[in-house]
C-alpha cells in the first residue's frame, strides 16, 4: 500500500492551521513564570507543577513591546509588583506554533487579584504549616540576653540598609560598644532563601561568639521580599538556637520569618536602635537597684536610731519613779544599753560602707572583664569577618551565590564578586590552562 509522504514544514504547518482553526482563543489560563527576560519584548516560560512539585506542563510565551508597556504598568499600579521568575499568574493567551520556533503563548492580559491572592494564599499556608509543627513561638522564647553587644548580621555587605545598621549602632549617642560579625546573603530573587538558610548555618557553627542574630535589608516590593515568607527559611529561623531580630524594611505587610523571629523592627535603623536602647535599660536597672539597696540601708538604720531614743526616754521615765537602788541599776543597765547600740550601730555603718565598697569593686572587675572579653572576641570576630579580607585588597567570588571552582566553571557562565566598595557582576568568557592550573577570562 502506497504511503503519502509529507514533508516537515507541511506537517508542522497543518498543525499551525488546526490550531488557529480550532483553540484560536484566546484563553484564560494559571501557571507559574519560571523564567523572565525583557529585550524590548518580554520572553517568559510559563509551567504548571503537580501537589509534589514536578512539572507536568511547559512552554514558552511572549508579551510584545507594545502590550507589555501597558500591563507592566498596570500590574504595578494594582499590586506594587513587578514580573518575575517564581510569581504565579492569571494570564490571557492566545496559542501560537511556528513551524521553525515550535508552541508558545502570545499573552494580551494579567489578571493582578490572581497573583495577589495566591502570595496571601502561600504565606497562609506556610504559617499553618509552622503552627501544626509547634515552632511558631519557639524563637520567641528565646530569651534575649540583658546587654546584647555581640551581634551575628545577615545581609548583603553593599545595602544601604547595611550601611544605616552599622553607623546607627557605632556612632550610637549613648556610647556604647557592640562588637558585629557580617554573614553576606543574597535578600531577594530566586538564591535568596538558600543563601539566608546557609549564612544562619554558618552562624550555628559560631554560635557561642553570639548573643542574637539581625537579619536587615532596605525596602523592596513584596516579590523582592518573597525569600522571607519561604517556608525553609522561616523553619530554621523559629529552630535558631539564638534570638532573631528582623529589620527586613518593609511596612505594608509582615513576612513569615518577621512572624516567627523573636522581634519584628521594621527597618534596620529600627533594630539598631532597639538594641542600644536594650542596653540603656539595663544599665539604668543596675543604677536603680544600687540607689534603693543604699536607701533601704539607709532607712533601717534611721529606724533602729529612732527605736533605741524611744528605749532611753523610757528608761529615764522610768528611773524618775524609781528608789535609789533602782535608779542605780537603770542608770547601769540605760548605760550599758548605750554603749551597746553606740557599737552597735557603728558596727552597721561599717558593714554598709564595706558592703558598699565590695558591691562597687565586683561591679567595676565585672564591667573589667567582660570588656576583656569582648575585646577578644572582636578581635576574633574581625579575625574571621570578610569584610576585614575585603580591607585587606582581597575579593570573593561567587557563582550561584557559592564560591567558584575553575573545575565546575565553563564559558557564559554568570559570576559575581564582591570587594570592598562593591560588587561586580562578570560573564565567564574564556577558561584556559591545565588541570593543575586554570585560568580564566572575564568580560
Amino acid at each position: 500500500m502506497d504511503v503519502e509522504v509529507y514533508s516537515l514544514s507541511d506537517v508542522l504547518n497543518a498543525v499551525n492551521r488546526t490550531i488557529q482553526r480550532n483553540l484560536a482563543g484566546p484563553y484564560w489560563l494559571y501557571a507559574e513564570i519560571t523564567e523572565l527576560s525583557y529585550r524590548g519584548h518580554c520572553y517568559l516560560t510559563l509551567a504548571e507543577n503537580d501537589p509534589s512539585g514536578r512539572i507536568i506542563a511547559k512552554c514558552r510565551a511572549t508579551i510584545w513591546k507594545s502590550t507589555f508597556d501597558i500591563l507592566a504598568a498596570q500590574f504595578y499600579q494594582q499590586t506594587g509588583l513587578q514580573l518575575a521568575p517564581g510569581m504565579r499568574v492569571q494570564v490571557l493567551a492566545s496559542p501560537n506554533f511556528h513551524a521553525e520556533f515550535g508552541f508558545s503563548l502570545n499573552i494580551v492580559g494579567i489578571e493582578p487579584r490572581y497573583t495577589l491572592g495566591e502570595i496571601a494564599l502561600r504565606r497562609k499556608e506556610t504559617i499553618n504549616r509552622l503552627a501544626q509543627e509547634g515552632i511558631i513561638e519557639n524563637n520567641k522564647n528565646r530569651r534575649l540576653p540583658l546587654i546584647p553587644q555581640k551581634i551575628a548580621v545577615i545581609s548583603s555587605a553593599s545595602a544601604a540598609g547595611y550601611q544605616d545598621f552599622i553607623n546607627q549602632l557605632t556612632h550610637n549617642p549613648l556610647g556604647y560598644k557592640f562588637y558585629t560579625a557580617l554573614y553576606p546573603a543574597v535578600m531577594q530573587g530566586e538564591k535568596s532563601p538558600q543563601s539566608v538558610i546557609d549564612a544562619l548555618l554558618h552562624i550555628k557553627k559560631d554560635v557561642a561568639n553570639f548573643d542574637a542574630v539581625v537579619i536587615i535589608r532596605g525596602g523592596g516590593s513584596e516579590m523582592d521580599l518573597k525569600a522571607f515568607d519561604d517556608y525553609a527559611v522561616a523553619r530554621e529561623v523559629a529552630l535558631f538556637p539564638l534570638p532573631v531580630l528582623t529589620g527586613i524594611g518593609h511596612t505594608k505587610d509582615t513576612s513569615v520569618v518577621d512572624i516567627v523571629a523573636n522581634m519584628e523592627l521594621k527597618t534596620p535603623t529600627a533594630v539598631a536602635d532597639f538594641l542600644v536602647h536594650a542596653i540603656d535599660t539595663a544599665w539604668k536597672n543596675v543604677e536603680d537597684c544600687s540607689q534603693r539597696l543604699f536607701s533601704y540601708a539607709a532607712y533601717s538604720l534611721d529606724r533602729e536610731r529612732k527605736s533605741l531614743t524611744q528605749m532611753t526616754e523610757y528608761l529615764s521615765a522610768k528611773a524618775k519613779t524609781a528608789t535609789d537602788m533602782e535608779i542605780q541599776k537603770v542608770d547601769s543597765n540605760t548605760y550599758r544599753l548605750q554603749i551597746s547600740a553606740k557599737r552597735l550601730t557603728a558596727d552597721a555603718l561599717r558593714n554598709l560602707a564595706s558592703k558598699q565598697e565590695s558591691i562597687s569593686r565586683t561591679v567595676r572587675f565585672t564591667i573589667s572583664k567582660k570588656t576583656s572579653e569582648f575585646d577578644l572576641i572582636e578581635q576574633k570576630i574581625k579575625s574571621i569577618s570578610p569584610e576585614e579580607a575585603f580591607k585587606r585588597g582581597y575579593s570573593l567570588t561567587l557563582k550561584d551565590g557559592k564560591p567558584i571552582s575553575a573545575s565546575t566553571l565553563k564559558k557564559g557562565d554568570k559570576i559575581e564578586t564582591i570587594c570592598a566598595d562593591g560588587r561586580i557582576e562578570s560573564t565567564v568568557d574564556e577558561i584556559y590552562g591545565n588541570k593543575q592550573e586554570r585560568k580564566i577570562s572575564v568580560k
